[in-house]
């Protein structure tokens, strides 16, 4: 698995600092155009770093695969960098009710698992088990995609 990802024009990240990636959805989009112009409109994912900075790229899920970056789908449409996570933990009601108390969270669904990431905690809906099974199917079939030969 690769370490880096090239994004736009040429941009390079290590993907050890990408704690998720997802998609740009059309109402997201028109949001981005009426702001930025344009030249937003060709944006498909928004790119989340380790230090809560974002950056949003014309490549889509699947040219992100096709350089070789195994992605997991955590749910609510996030895709964590396989290669990124370290361990999943069951996510408990006394774990969601001190985020909602202590902290003032709000929580708009239902999350089952904690996943520790090289940059930082990502909640998901699925399984500690479906995380790591998602984990280790992302890694065995990432790899760069090169067309069939004939």
């Amino acid at each position: 698995m690769k370490n880096s990802l090239t994004i736009n024009s040429g941009s390079v990240l290590p993907v050890d600092t990408i704690r998720f990636i997802r998609p740009i959805g059309a109402e997201e989009r028109t949001r981005l155009v009426e702001r930025y112009g344009e030249d937003a409109a060709d944006f498909n994912i928004a790119i989340h770093f380790a230090d809560k900075s974002t950056k949003l790229a014309r490549q889509s899920l699947d040219d992100v695969r096709g350089q070789g970056i195994g992605l997991v789908n955590v749910g609510a449409d996030r895709h964590v960098v396989a290669a990124n996570i370290k361990r999943a933990d069951p996510f408990t009601k006394d774990d969601a009710a001190k985020l909602v108390g202590e902290r003032g969270y709000t929580l708009s669904q239902t999350f089952r698992s904690r996943v520790e990431t090289t940059a930082g905690t990502v909640l998901s809906s699925a399984t500690p088990a479906q995380i790591m099974e998602r984990r280790t199917k992302a890694i065995e079939t990432s790899g760069p995609k090169t067309p069939a030969q004939g």
